[in-house]
C-alpha cells in the first residue's frame, strides 16, 4: 500500500512537473514572439529615422559644399582682380572650382566608405 501511495504521489509530481514545464514551454514563446515584435516595430522606427536623418545630412552636405566652392569662386575672383601678376595661377584653380559637384561628390564618398549597404531587416521566427 505505502508502494503504490509513494507511485501515487510520483506520478502526480512528475504531471505537474510536465505542467509546469509546458506553461513555461508556453510563456517562453509567448515571450519570444513579444520581442520579436517589439524588435521589428524598432526596426522599422530605425529605418524611418535613419532615412529622414540620412536626406537632411544630405541635404547640409550640398549646402556646405556649394557655400565652400562659392567663397573660393569669390576669393579666385577677388585674386584675379587684384593681381594682375599671378592670373595664370588664379585661371586653373577657378576652372576646377566651376567643376565642383556636390552630387558626385556624394557618390564618390558612398563608393569609398560603402555606406548603405546592409540594412537590418525584420526578424521572422
Amino acid at each position: 500500500m505505502k508502494t503504490q501511495q509513494l507511485e501515487i504521489k510520483l506520478s502526480n509530481k512528475t504531471e505537474e512537473d510536465i505542467k509546469k514545464a509546458r506553461r513555461k514551454s508556453t510563456q517562453s514563446g509567448d515571450d519570444l514572439m513579444r520581442c520579436v515584435d517589439l524588435y521589428n516595430q524598432a526596426q522599422s522606427k530605425w529605418f524611418e529615422e535613419m532615412v529622414t536623418t540620412t536626406l537632411e545630412l544630405e541635404r547640409l552636405e550640398v549646402e556646405r559644399v556649394e557655400m565652400i566652392r562659392q567663397h573660393l569662386c569669390q576669393h579666385t575672383q577677388l585674386w584675379h582682380e587684384t593681381d594682375m601678376f599671378n592670373q595664370s595661377t588664379v585661371k586653373p584653380v577657378d576652372q576646377l572650382l566651376r567643376k565642383v559637384d556636390p552630387a558626385k561628390d556624394r557618390e564618390l564618398q558612398v563608393r569609398e566608405h560603402k555606406t548603405g549597404n546592409i540594412c537590418p531587416v525584420d526578424m521572422e521566427i
